[in-house]
C-alpha cells in the first residue's frame, strides 16, 4: 500500500514538472507507447498475413486459381464484403473479371460486379487511366459523402456499393488493372494498414501477372518448337512417300491432308494447269478441306489475268504468300476468282514437271485473313521442292502403274475363270447345288473333323416318288424343271452354313447336317418333306395327286470302327424301306 501510494506521488510529481518543462506528460507517453506498441503487432500481423498470400501466389502458376485465391484472402484478413478485379481493355475502357471476384456471404448474388461486367469510365478512358498511371490509391469511405457526380453515384447504388478503397495493378510498367475492396452495407472508415496492404497485395498480382505471361510466352515457344518438330517429321515421311510411291493420287491425297493438318488451315488443294490453254485454265486434283466450306475438285478455273501477270514469276519458283487478300494488291478478277473458293489469305508454291509449271500447291485459310509464319513458308517450299522431284518422274510411274494396272486385271481374268471352273467342278449344271463330286469331298472332310470331337454326322437320302412315270408322262423339260423346284425347296430349309444339299443322281438328292443328331436330322427331315409338298406339283401318275418324296435319315458318331460308306449305306437302306413302305414318308436307320 505504501508502494502504491509512492508510485502514484512520483507520478503526479513527474507530470508536474513535465508540464512546468513543457514536455509531454508521463501518461501521454504510456499512451503513446502502447498505441504503437498496438501498431507494431499490426504491422507484423499485417506481414504474416501478406507472407501468407504472397506464398499462395508463388504456389500456383495458374493466373485465375492466383486470384481466386488472393481475393479470398484479401476479403477474409480486411474484412471487407468484396474483392474485386477490373482489367482495362487496350482502349482503356475495361471489364470486372468474374473468375478474379470474392464476395462474402449474403452478397455473392447481389449484382454480381463479376458477370463480366463492361465498366467503361469515360473518366478513365479520357485520361488512359487517371490517377492509377501514378499508382495512386482511391479511398472513399461513404459514397454519399465524397462528392461524386450524379452518374457515379447511379453506377455504385446500382451494385450496393457504399464505400470502396483501390489500388493499381501494374505488370511490368504497364498499369493492367485495379484492385478493389467494396462494402456494401454501410460506410466503412479505411484505415492507413488497410490501404497499405491492398497496394501490396496489388503489387504481388501484378507480378503473378508477370509470371504468367513469361509462362505463357514459354509455352507459346514450346509449342511453336513441337510444331516446327512437328512439321518436319510430316516433311520427312512425306519426302519418303514421295520418293517411294508409285501412286501419285495417292501421293496427292496423303500431302493435302498432312500439311492441313500441320498448319491447321481450312482448305489444302492441288491445282493442275491445262497446258494447251496457256496457264489460262485448269482444275483442282486433289484437296483436304474442312466441312464448313466448299470443296474446289474438279471444278473447271479459267483466270485470263493469270498467265500474264503471275505464270513467269511461278516459273522463276517464286512462291505468293497473301495474308488478305484484299490488301494485297490483287486485280479485281484475281480477287473474285479467291471470293469463289471463299479464300481470304493464302500460299502458293509452284509445281514443276521438268521445265514445265505444271500446277500449283494452295494453302487457302477462309474464315479470316492469316499472318503466315516464316517456318510455315519453308514448308511449303520443301515440300513443293520434294513434289517437283515426284512429278518428273510421274511418267515412268504411269507406265509402271499401267503395266501394273494391265497385268492386275489379266490376273483378275485368270483368277475369275478358275473359280468359274471350280464353281462349275462343284455344282449341278441343272439344279445348281452341289453336285456328287462336291458332296463326297464334303463329306469325307466332316467325317474326319467329327471323328476327332466324336460328335454327331446324320445324312438324310431323298428321291422324288415315280419320277419317271412322272418325266414320261409331262416330259423331259417339265422334269427338268420339277427338279430345280424341288432342290430350292429343299435348299430352302437348311439354315446354317455348314449344312449341304447335293444332287447325288437322277432324281435323288442327299443332305450333310454336321453336328447333328437323330432329333434334329428327324425335324430336317420333316421340314424338307413338307416344303416339297407345299410345292403342289400336280403328278397324275401318283397316287398322291401331288409330288412327293421319299426319305431316308441315317445317324453316326464316326470312329475308326466305321467308315463314310457304312453312312450312306445305311441312309440307302432306310430310303427303300420308306419306298418299300408306300412311298411319301421317312424312315430313320439305327445310329451307327
Amino acid at each position: 500500500m505504501l508502494y502504491k501510494n509512492l508510485h502514484f506521488l512520483s507520478k503526479v510529481s513527474a507530470n508536474l514538472l513535465c508540464k512546468l518543462l513543457g514536455q509531454p506528460s508521463v501518461s501521454n507517453l504510456e499512451i503513446q507507447l502502447h498505441d504503437q506498441q498496438v501498431q507494431i503487432q499490426q504491422l507484423e500481423k499485417q506481414e504474416r498475413a501478406l507472407y501468407r498470400v504472397i506464398s499462395k501466389i508463388r504456389a500456383s502458376l495458374e493466373l485465375e486459381t492466383i486470384f481466386r485465391t488472393t481475393t479470398k484472402e484479401t476479403c477474409k484478413l480486411l474484412r471487407v464484403e468484396r474483392i474485386a478485379v477490373y482489367r482495362f481493355y487496350e482502349n482503356w475502357g475495361g471489364e470486372f473479371v468474374s473468375d478474379f471476384e470474392f464476395a462474402e456471404t449474403g452478397w455473392d448474388d447481389v449484382e454480381t460486379l463479376g458477370k463480366n461486367t463492361v465498366w467503361n469510365d469515360s473518366y478513365l478512358q479520357e485520361h488512359q487511366g487517371g490517377r492509377y498511371r501514378n499508382n495512386e490509391t482511391l479511398v472513399v469511405s461513404d459514397v454519399y459523402a465524397a462528392g461524386l457526380s450524379q452518374c457515379h453515384l447511379e453506377i455504385l447504388e446500382q451494385f450496393h456499393i457504399r464505400a470502396y478503397a483501390t489500388a493499381s495493378i501494374f505488370v511490368g510498367k504497364k498499369l493492367w488493372g485495379v484492385l478493389a475492396a467494396y462494402q456494401h452495407s454501410q460506410p466503412h472508415e479505411w484505415k492507413k494498414l488497410e490501404i497499405q496492404f491492398l497496394s501490396q497485395i496489388a503489387t504481388q498480382l501484378g507480378f503473378a501477372v508477370k509470371q504468367a505471361e513469361f509462362l505463357a510466352q514459354a509455352e507459346q515457344k514450346a509449342a511453336e518448337l513441337y510444331k516446327a518438330n512437328q512439321q518436319q517429321d510430316i516433311l520427312f515421311n512425306l519426302v519418303a512417300e514421295i520418293r517411294e510411291s508409285l501412286n501419285l493420287d495417292t501421293l496427292f491425297k496423303t500431302t493435302v491432308r498432312e500439311i492441313r493438318k500441320a498448319l491447321r488451315s481450312d482448305r489444302v488443294s492441288i491445282f493442275q494447269f491445262d497446258l494447251e490453254s496457256n496457264y489460262t485454265s485448269g482444275k483442282f486434283v486433289s484437296e483436304n478441306v474442312l466441312p464448313d466450306y466448299d470443296s474446289a475438285i474438279a471444278i473447271k478455273v479459267k483466270d485470263d489475268c493469270f498467265a500474264e501477270q503471275y505464270a513467269v514469276a511461278y516459273h522463276q519458283g517464286r512462291i505468293q504468300v497473301v495474308s488478305d487478300i484484299y490488301q494485297a494488291g490483287l486485280k479485281d478478277c484475281h480477287i473474285q476468282l479467291l471470293e469463289q473458293f471463299q479464300i481470304k489469305a493464302q500460299i502458293v508454291a509452284p509445281l514443276m514437271k521438268g521445265k514445265t509449271l505444271w500446277g500449283l500447291l494452295c494453302v487457302h485459310q477462309c474464315d479470316c485473313s492469316r499472318q503466315w509464319k516464316k517456318s510455315e513458308i519453308q514448308f511449303i517450299q520443301q515440300l513443293a521442292a520434294q513434289f517437283n522431284v515426284a512429278l518428273e518422274h510421274s511418267e515412268l510411274l504411269e507406265q509402271f502403274r499401267s503395266q501394273a494396272n494391265q497385268l492386275a486385271e489379266a490376273n483378275h481374268a485368270l483368277e475369275l475363270a478358275n473359280y468359274q471352273l471350280e464353281k462349275l467342278s462343284k455344282l449341278d449344271a441343272l439344279t445348281q447345288i452341289a453336285n456328287r463330286h462336291c458332296f463326297e469331298q464334303f463329306l469325307e472332310h466332316e467325317w474326319n473333323r467329327l471323328r476327332l470331337t466324336e460328335n454327331y454326322l446324320s445324312l438324310i437320302l431323298f428321291d422324288i416318288d415315280y419320277f419317271k412315270n412322272y418325266n414320261d408322262y409331262y416330259g423331259h423339260l417339265v422334269g427338268d424343271e420339277c427338279l430345280i423346284k424341288v432342290a430350292h425347296a429343299a435348299q430352302a430349309v437348311l439354315k446354317r452354313p455348314t449344312d449341304l444339299l447335293a444332287r447325288y443322281g437322277g432324281e435323288e438328292f442327299i443332305v450333310i447336317l454336321p453336328n447333328t443328331n437323330e432329333s434334329g436330322a428327324i425335324k430336317v427331315t420333316k421340314l424338307i418333306q413338307k416344303s416339297i409338298q407345299n410345292l403342289q406339283i400336280s403328278h397324275k401318275k401318283n397316287n398322291f395327286q401331288y409330288l412327293t418324296v421319299s426319305l431316308g435319315v441315317a445317324i453316326a458318331i464316326p470312329s475308326d470302327k466305321s467308315s463314310v460308306q457304312d453312312l450312306i449305306n445305311a441312309a440307302d437302306k432306310a430310303l427303300y424301306k420308306a419306298k418299300e413302305q408306300g412311298r411319301n414318308r421317312w424312315v430313320c436307320a439305327a445310329t451307327l
